[in-house]
């Protein structure tokens, strides 16, 4: 996919930083979706696993400067997971603790006091999380969430906890159908008061 996504580049001869998009089905098969001409909210998980700061990058694009990598310098190493904490209601931020540590990210421009407005977007933070394999990343992210506190407003925190611990987010066994197929079970899980450290 990386390598069909520069040709893309290549062909439209774009000159920045981007996003090339596919699906994959379940045969491994992958189809284009999009390319959008700018960063995406999920580019710190390039980030982690590839040690190269995309912002400062598309910087250096914009201002007319030679990018300091190749292609051939760019490699993947470890697994990251990149979780958004949504508002679930509006309201001010009374309390606020994010996770800390190795392997741990967090992104957000929350503060105590801050107000939860309902007219834009939900998503007040993002953790992102780094391990040697899948597994570390997702054990990594399990304790974050359960570092993470929100005061103030009600937020898909503990939501997406008992999410780490579905056997098939587990396994890396999803698709794009998911939420449709396990949300049913996992907010039953919440109403039942169900907890797991």
């Amino acid at each position: 996919m990386g390598e069909t996504a520069v040709r893309a580049a290549r062909a439209a001869g774009y000159y920045s930083a981007g996003t090339v998009e596919f699906v994959v089905n379940e045969q491994g098969d992958y189809y284009f979706i999009e390319m959008n001409t700018r960063i995406q909210v999920e580019h710190p998980v390039t980030e982690q696993v590839t040690g190269i700061d995309l912002i400062r990058e598309q910087i250096r694009i914009a201002a007319g400067m030679k990018l300091n990598i190749t292609q051939e310098d760019t490699c993947v190493n470890g697994h990251a997971i990149e979780c958004r904490i949504n508002a679930a209601t509006p309201g001010v931020i009374k309390f606020l603790h994010f996770p800390d540590g190795y392997g741990v990210r967090v992104e957000s421009h929350l503060f105590e006091g801050y107000e939860v407005s309902p007219y834009y977007d939900s998503m007040i933070a993002k953790i992102i999380v780094t391990g040697s394999s899948r597994l570390e990343a997702v054990r990594r992210l399990r304790r974050a969430l359960e570092e993470l506190i929100i005061e103030g407003v009600k937020t898909n925190r503990e939501f997406m906890h008992l999410l780490t611990y579905h056997k098939d987010f587990i396994r890396g066994n999803y698709n794009t159908g998911f939420w449709e197929k396990n949300h049913t079970e996992i907010e039953k899980w919440l109403k039942e008061g169900i907890t797991v450290k």
